[in-house]
């Protein structure tokens, strides 16, 4: 959710500037001008046209066949789980204050400290690190708010929220992202050490990054709409310093009640919460051990330093007048090949 440029750590973080080498873009702006289009489709509720754009930069390298491009397309939607799901009925309740329940959480994926070198044993597999931020309306008025409020809730940066969250956790974790995510990391290990020469490469890395953000984005709202909800709460879909610094609603709360909602009567089924069924929690799920290596670091320690600070007001970003003409004019750059 925090854009680490904000904070002064650039030496840190990928930026477009460290990485910028295309054979798709022809400049820096245009790629960034490209990302800004994935996230704000991503706000308006459309990340599989998201999804769709960047697999389609994907085919464009090496006509398909580069390492990333290959992992990508075997790693649809449905080969995506979230573990922990089960558990957040308990962590809503323990996070609870009096007239302040939890009404909003954001699943973020943390960007590690130390890229990590190959595994003996499994090579470059690694599955992206997640914190969970809650939040209550002290933060923002979530209960109340729509996708257009939230949307403008976002500044140039992150939400105007990001400082305010109630608890930080891991207890929602991510499997079936590990192969692309690990190969993806082994690309920048190599930038950093200078052994990432071709421009297909800087764009299969840049574009894995946006890949795997937007393949978490969609795994989530599958699984609100395939598993529920313990309670009708917004969830997000964040970064905690991880490229390219992606932040969307996933749902809001008055979507999730048009999702349970009963088709007859207009009325939700209270029912429905008690309902629905959770997936037994995995025999190798514990959170904890995720960070027991020293190079799978939790952002949680960064953000507790800032929650005291203020939220500030910002601008929020611009966003295209039309889902059809911003649609429109991105596959038609998808077909523009620079000579």
């Amino acid at each position: 959710m925090v854009n680490p440029r904000s904070a002064g750590q650039e030496s840190m973080f990928m930026s477009v500037t460290d990485i910028f080498a295309s054979e798709i873009f022809e400049s820096e702006e245009e790629l960034e001008q490209f990302l800004g289009n994935v996230e704000s489709l991503m706000r308006r509720g459309q990340p599989d046209v998201a999804a769709t754009l960047i697999e389609a930069q994907l085919m464009e390298l090496n006509d398909g066949r580069h390492d990333i491009a290959k992992l990508a397309q075997a790693t649809p939607v449905s080969a995506v789980r979230l573990i922990g799901w089960e558990v957040l009925d308990q962590t809503f309740r323990k996070i609870d204050r009096p007239e302040q329940p939890v009404t909003a959480m954001s699943v973020d994926i943390s960007a590690p400290v130390t890229l990590p070198a190959p595994d003996p044993e499994r090579g470059n597999f690694r599955e992206p690190d997640l914190e969970t931020l809650y939040f209550t309306d002290s933060a923002f008025a979530f209960a109340r708010a729509g996708r257009e409020e939230i949307n403008h809730g976002y500044g140039r940066k992150a939400g105007v929220w990001r400082s305010a969250f109630e608890e930080a956790g891991a207890e929602v974790q991510v499997r079936g992202l590990g192969g692309i995510y690990g190969e993806v990391l082994a690309y920048q290990r190599r930038r950093e050490l200078g052994d990432l020469p071709l421009p297909a490469d800087n764009d299969a890395l840049v574009m894995g990054h946006a890949f795997v953000a937007v393949r978490l984005h969609q795994a989530m709202r599958a699984v609100i709409e395939g598993r529920g909800l313990p309670r009708p709460v917004t969830v997000l879909v964040g970064s905690n310093e991880s490229y390219p610094f992606f932040d969307a609603p996933v749902y809001t709360r008055a979507e999730y009640y048009d999702l349970i909602e009963d088709g007859e009567e207009g009325e939700v089924e209270e029912s429905k919460f008690a309902s629905l069924s959770l997936a037994p929690r995995p025999a190798d799920y514990d959170p904890g051990s995720i960070f027991q290596d020293d190079t799978q670091v939790s952002g949680t320690s960064l953000r507790r330093r800032i929650r005291d600070a203020a939220p500030v007001e910002e601008p929020a970003n611009d966003t295209a007048s039309t889902p059809t003409s911003l649609v429109s004019s991105l596959f038609e750059r998808l077909r523009r090949r620079p000579a």
